[in-house]
Parts: C-alpha cells; structure tokens; sequence
C-alpha cells in the first residue's frame, strides 16, 4: 500500500468545510448528498478555491492529480484510445493508453467512440485518462454511480484492484456503502467535518457518534437512563419475552418482512408479510454482541434493561410467540 496522504483542507464556498484526514490506499470519503463531498475533491483538484495541504495555492496543472467527474467527461468525438491518451505527449502515448486499456479490461473498445459505449465502460476508460500521466493522487467522484446494480460489485472490485497495482492513492467521495466496504480506509464526512475516519470494519462495527452511526446504516438510535445506543435493522430479534412494541407498518423485503415498531424498524429476512398485522404486539430483542453504545457509558453493555417485562403498548393484544410463524 502506498504511504498515507495527510489531507487538512479548509473551504469556504460552495460550502464551509474543514476536512482533515488519511488517504490510505483506496480511500472511501463517504457522506450524504450536499454534505461536501464533491467540493473536496475538486478543491485538492485545484478547481476549488481553498486553503491546506496537500498543494494548497498550487493551479490544477501543477498538482500530479488524477481527476474522475461523477459525469466523466469523455469526449464523445473522440474513440477510447484517444481518451485514454488525452493528456499524454510522445512516442510512448499510445502503448501506455493501450496497457491501461487492457488492465481495465476495455482495450477492445480502443477503436470505439466514445459516445457509443456502456456508462460501466465509460468510466473505466475516464480512470485509464486518469491514471495515464502517473499521478500522485487519483480522486473519484462517485465512481459506482454509472453502473448496474447487478455488475456494481464486481467492476468496482476489479477497479480497486487496479488501482492497488498502480500503487496510486486514491480518494472516492460515495454515498455507496459498497464502495466504502471495498476500500482500504472509509472517512465519514458530516457537519463540515470528518467525524471519524479509520477501517472499514471498524467504522461500520465501532461508529463513535450518533451522527456516524446514521451514516453507515444504523437505523434503530436511541437514547435511555442517559447512554445512546444503536443496532441495525437486521439485527434486532423477535422472542417470547423483550421489549413490547406495536407494529405500525409491514412490508415485503426482498424474500423477508420490514417491521415497522414505533421508533424500531427490523428486518427479517425469511418471514412472511402475511404473518404480521399492524397494531399487533411483538417483543424486541437486542443481541448484545450487536448493540452499539455512542456515548461514553459503564464497562458492560447489558441488554437485561431491554428485556424487562414493560406494560404492554396499546393497540391489538395478539402477541408473536414463535420465530418461523
């Protein structure tokens, strides 16, 4: 993995940002839509006025930064090979376009128009322009948005793998939590800042704050006898004995059922919708090996205080007593 960038940058417009954080390897810089996320980007492009470091002051010809726009930018008069060796000069442009080309598995598109090919495929062919003139830094801005759900995986799979033999650093701002389970390192981007930066694993296991906790999916937040605590949806259980709580809604999910509780949603995901009725009272349980605590709180996260027998929400009395229905 290449060496880590440290990256502080301060904007004030189009939005005021201060971001601070590593680009280690593939990056995910993920964060809601109008959270900053493309503003950043073009800022370390030079395209943004800001002030920090890297390059702060420097225009965007002399930064060695390699550029993808969300929308790529390919020009359409112009085949793939030509693209790809847009910014390059020399005898050697066409062998370093055509070799990037191929490590992206496009080079049999090289006489095509650029106009005339997948949006999957157009935007390997933008990171191979990108990639051509040996930057320091490669920045992405939602690079999984021009791609089929069923192919996302796997292109996005084969993109990073292709960055890490560049040994390229690389940025990619996402809202996709795909992209941002595939990197090396994920920093969440909320409120103007990064609110906490670190593995993968460890920022979708161990978010430190409710607003982290929201931006990587956690949809069960609450806060009791002074802690905050947080679960996800598919991991708050049915059982005999827990929490009451009155369904409010039922949907299908895929093959299971999305339960609606009041302030809980879970999902389960092989039962049935027909099972469930709204106003029927259901027991929630909270694994403790899943429950996550925000605030800083006692040494043991004990779900005995979610398992106290409560007077039961008004509403149908019917009570779900076994898991299979």
């Amino acid at each position: 993995m290449p060496a880590a960038i440290l990256v502080d940058y301060h904007l004030q417009h189009p939005i005021e940002l201060h971001a601070r954080l590593e680009i280690r390897g593939f990056t995910a810089l993920l964060g809601r839509s109008g959270a900053g996320k493309t503003s950043l980007l073009r800022a370390l492009a030079g395209l943004l006025p800001a002030e920090g470091t890297p390059w702060g002051g420097l225009a965007p010809e002399l930064r060695r930064v390699g550029y993808v726009p969300q929308n790529l930018c390919l020009f359409p008069h112009l085949s793939v090979l030509q693209n790809a060796a847009f910014a390059l000069s020399g005898k050697d442009r066409r062998r370093i376009a055509d070799a990037l080309l191929r490590d992206l598995g496009v080079a049999h598109l090289a006489d095509r128009m650029a106009g005339d090919i997948s949006g999957g495929e157009a935007q390997r062919v933008a990171l191979a322009r990108a990639l051509a003139p040996g930057p320091d830094l490669l920045l992405l801005d939602e690079p999984s948005a021009a791609l089929d759900f069923s192919t996302r995986d796997a292109v996005m799979t084969r993109l990073i793998e292709t960055i890490a033999r560049t040994q390229k650093p690389a940025l990619a701002a996402t809202h996709d939590f795909t992209v941002a389970a595939l990197a090396d390192w994920v920093a969440l981007l909320s409120e103007g800042r990064i609110i906490q930066q670190g593995t993968p694993k460890d920022v979708f296991e161990q978010p430190a704050t409710e607003a982290a906790a929201r931006l990587v999916g956690y949809e069960n937040i609450w806060t009791e006898g002074g802690q905050t605590f947080a679960i996800r949806a598919a991991h708050v259980a049915l059982a005999e004995t827990g929490r009451p709580a009155a369904i409010t809604a039922v949907r299908a999910h895929g093959a299971g059922v999305r339960l609606s509780c009041g302030d809980f949603v879970l999902v389960l995901p092989e039962a049935e919708p027909g099972c469930f009725e709204t106003g029927q009272i259901v027991h929630l349980r909270f694994p403790e090996k899943n429950l996550k605590i925000l605030e800083k709180a006692a040494e043991e996260k004990k779900e005995v205080s979610f398992l106290k027998k409560r007077r039961p929400a008004r509403g149908n009395q019917k009570t779900f007593d076994s898991p299979g229905c």
